[in-house]
C-alpha cells in the first residue's frame, strides 16, 4: 500500500468548507480511498475549525493543519516572491508555506509527495527537502515552466493535454515525463431530476417570471471568466422572455466585493432585462440552479486549463456554450455535447447568436442534454480515483525498471 503525501498551497482548507477547485479534487481522492483503500494519504492543509471536525470521518487519511499567520507579512512575501523569481531566486510565498516546509522535513516513509501546484516558484524549495524521484507535480495551470523548475521533480501530472504541452514548451522536458489525469466532478451530485414544484419555488425565490427561459453562468466573478462580455451579449438577445442567472463570487466561498464584481453589479443594475446575481452557492446546491436553466454559458477569456464547470454543466444536461480556449475543447467533447465559439473580436456577437439559437431550438437542446449526460460519466470521482491509481502504479513500475 503506497503512502502518498499531498502538498497544497495552504490557502483553502480540506475538507472543502470554503470551496476551491484544486482542494475539491484532493477531497474526491480522499473520499474514494475510504472505499477502495489503495493508499495511506497524508494531506497538508490550512487550518479551519469546520474542516477539522469533518476530517475526523477519514480512516485512511491524516490531515495536518497549518495555522494561519499574519496576513500583512504574507502580502510582503508574495510580492517578494513575484519579484525575485524573475532573477532565479525562490522564497516561500507565505508564512504558512514556510511552516509546512519545516514539517515536511520530518516526514518519513512516504513513497510519493504530490505537489498540487499553484505557485511553481515553490518547487526549488521543495526539492531541497524531497528527493526528485519522490516528488510529483499535479499541475492545474500552465505553470510558467522553465528548466530549473522542471529539474526538481520526476513526473508531471497534467489536468489536460493542453497543460502538458504548455509545460513541455516552457521546460523542454521529455514527453515521457508528462502524464494526463483529467479532472472530475461528483456527477451524481449534479445529475438530479428536480420536481416541478421545486423548480417553481426556486424561480419564485429568484424573481424569475414563469414564462421566462433561463441562461446561467457559474464560476468566479473575475475578468478572465468573461462575465462582462456575457452581460453585453445578453442585452442584445433577440429573445425578450429570458432571465440571466449569475452564480459565483470573486474568491470561491469567501465574501468579497472586488472592483470587477462592483462593475458587474453596476451593469446588472443598469440592465433593462431580468438578471439575478446570487453570489456564491455551494456545490451541494448548484444542481438546483442548473435544474431551472435552459442554457449554460462559459465564456472564458483566458486559456482555461480544465474547468470543472464544464463537467458539472454536462452532468446536469444543460446545453453548453463555451469558448474554444485551453483545455475546454478536451472536456466538452464532440459538437453534440456543446457549442464552442472562438475567443476573438466577434465573441459577443457569437455569444448572442448561439444563445438565441439554443433558446429557439428545443430539439437541439434535448439531443445535447442526452449526449452531455453520457459524456459526463467519463469524469466521475470513481473514474478519477481509478486513473490516479493507475498513474501511481505506472510511475512506481517505471521507477522499478519494469
Amino acid at each position: 500500500m503506497k503512502k502518498i503525501c499531498f502538498i497544497t498551497q495552504c490557502a483553502l482548507p480540506i475538507p472543502t468548507v470554503k470551496g476551491g477547485a484544486v482542494e475539491t479534487l484532493v477531497e474526491y481522492l480522499l473520499d474514494e480511498n475510504e472505499i477502495d483503500k489503495n493508499f495511506k494519504f497524508t494531506v497538508y492543509s490550512i487550518a479551519d475549525k469546520e474542516a477539522k471536525k469533518i476530517s475526523k470521518k477519514y480512516k485512511h487519511t491524516v490531515i495536518k493543519y497549518i495555522e494561519k499567520s499574519n496576513g500583512g507579512l504574507n502580502k510582503v512575501l508574495f510580492r517578494l516572491d513575484r519579484a525575485l523569481q524573475h532573477i532565479g531566486i525562490y522564497i516561500p510565498c507565505s508564512v504558512e508555506f514556510y511552516k509546512m516546509l519545516n514539517q515536511l522535513r520530518k516526514e518519513k516513509d512516504i513513497d510519493y509527495f504530490i505537489y498540487e501546484a499553484g505557485q511553481t516558484t515553490q518547487l526549488p524549495l521543495l526539492a531541497r527537502i524531497i528527493l526528485k524521484e519522490k516528488l510529483l507535480v499535479h499541475i492545474h495551470w500552465d505553470g510558467m515552466a522553465n528548466k530549473k523548475k522542471d529539474s526538481c521533480f520526476s513526473y508531471l501530472i497534467a489536468v489536460s493535454d493542453y497543460i502538458g504541452r504548455c509545460w513541455k514548451n516552457g521546460s523542454g522536458c521529455d514527453d515521457k515525463k508528462i502524464i494526463v489525469l483529467p479532472n472530475c466532478a461528483k456527477v451524481e451530485r449534479f445529475d438530479i431530476d428536480m420536481l416541478e414544484t421545486e423548480k417553481r419555488k426556486l424561480r419564485e425565490k429568484l424573481g424569475i417570471p414563469f414564462n421566462h427561459k433561463v441562461v446561467i453562468f457559474t464560476g468566479r466573478i473575475v475578468k478572465e471568466k468573461g462575465v462582462k462580455e456575457l452581460l453585453t451579449a445578453f442585452e442584445q438577445l433577440k429573445t425578450e422572455l429570458v432571465t440571466l442567472v449569475i452564480v459565483g463570487s470573486a474568491n470561491f466561498g469567501a465574501s468579497t466585493n472586488t472592483e470587477y464584481e462592483r462593475k458587474v453589479e453596476n451593469l446588472i443594475g443598469e440592465s433593462k432585462k431580468n438578471i439575478v446575481f446570487t453570489g456564491f452557492i455551494h456545490q451541494t446546491d448548484l444542481y438546483k440552479y442548473y435544474g431551472i436553466a435552459d442554457v449554460a454559458v462559459m465564456p472564458s477569456l483566458f486559456q482555461d486549463p480544465a474547468p470543472l464547470v464544464s463537467i458539472e454543466t454536462q452532468a446536469t444536461g444543460t446545453p453548453l456554450i463555451a469558448t474554444r480556449v485551453g483545455g475546454i475543447p478536451e472536456y466538452v467533447g464532440t459538437s453534440d455535447c456543446g457549442i464552442l465559439i472562438e475567443k476573438d473580436e466577434h465573441l459577443i456577437d457569437n455569444l448572442k447568436t448561439k444563445i438565441d439559437y439554443l433558446l429557439a431550438n428545443e430539439n437541439v437542446c434535448d439531443n445535447m442534454k442526452t449526449q452531455e449526460k453520457k459524456h459526463a460519466k467519463n469524469y466521475t470521482t470513481k473514474a478519477y480515483y481509478e486513473n490516479f491509481t493507475k498513474i501511481i502504479d505506472q510511475i512506481a513500475g517505471l521507477s522499478d525498471g519494469k
